[in-house]
């Protein structure tokens, strides 16, 4: 299972179940962005979107200095796994832009746990790398 960067040019061919995936996450309390805000900062290169085959998931990453940020994933899976293997992939891409951490944010109570499990310190939930 790898993800493939999506081009900007490349967007509208598989933004429609992107989209469906972005409204999921925004469901569960994230209302500060759009689907379409980040449609327009992976298309003006400020983001990338990574997507996985068979339309199983996404993680959109956004590099800010030495840190990459985050900015929403979602996955078609209920395994653990899936996500360790999302935050892997998200630091490799990290390391080749001489990032130093990874850092995501979120207002799921849930993620106080998991993210400590992983790694991350509360608060920015950062991890360096």
């Amino acid at each position: 299972m790898d993800f493939s960067y999506v081009k900007p040019n490349e967007l509208r061919h598989c933004w429609w179940w992107v989209r469906m995936g972005l409204e999921k996450v925004r469901a569960k309390g994230h209302s500060e962005w759009l689907a379409e805000d980040i449609y327009c900062d992976c298309y003006e290169q400020r983001s990338m979107l990574w997507v996985l085959p068979e339309k199983k998931g996404f993680i959109v990453l956004q590099p800010n200095g030495a840190e990459m940020h985050i900015w929403a994933a979602w996955l078609d899976s209920s395994n653990p796994d899936d996500l360790s293997f999302g935050l892997e992939f998200a630091k490799s891409i990290a390391k080749q832009g001489n990032c130093t951490k990874v850092t995501f944010a979120s207002m799921r109570s849930g993620w106080e746990t998991r993210a400590k499990q992983l790694g991350f310190r509360p608060r920015h939930w950062e991890l360096r790398i």
